[in-house]
């Protein structure tokens, strides 16, 4: 039975200049030298960091004047907008499209896009304003949807 050592001199895609390569970047400090399949403890941290520095941070930029968390029920996508004390609410307007809500009515005069995590109904949307926070309430898009039937004109 061959060792790992074996394997990996075997194996052209474990040599760490081509994973640095494919990956465009040097691997994390202290992981260098070692078999890439010995200590494999490091990688967690390394697709946290990754996923990080990729992925945007959250919907709210932090000039923004409002924290959005977004709720996904089973039939429903909740919007939940905290408006700071200086806000006007009856400035606000709620735009709802199949996969993203737009909010404007700033003070700084921005608008926020929240995307949304599955395709909703525009028309089913219900916004409320209570204690600094704006709720919008939007009903999910079923997977199987009915046929609609469509008209011949002779």
């Amino acid at each position: 039975m061959m060792g790992l050592s074996g394997f990996h001199n075997r194996q052209p895609w474990l040599k760490w200049e081509q994973i640095e390569k494919f990956l465009g970047q040097k691997l994390p400090f202290g992981v260098k030298g070692q078999n890439l399949l010995d200590n494999m403890s490091w990688i967690e941290g390394y697709v946290q960091d990754m996923l990080k520095k990729a992925m945007p941070q959250g919907t709210v930029s932090s000039h923004q004047a409002s924290a959005v968390e977004v709720v996904e029920t089973h039939d429903h996508i909740i919007v939940q907008a905290k408006l700071g004390k200086e806000e006007n609410p009856r400035a606000m307007q709620v735009f709802v499209k199949s996969n993203a809500v737009k909010i404007t009515g700033y003070l700084n005069g921005e608008r926020q896009i929240v995307k949304l995590p599955a395709l909703v109904l525009p028309r089913t949307a219900k916004a409320r304003y209570k204690q600094r926070m704006l709720q919008v309430q939007i009903r999910k898009r079923g997977l199987q949807e009915g046929y609609q039937e469509t008209y011949i004109r002779y």
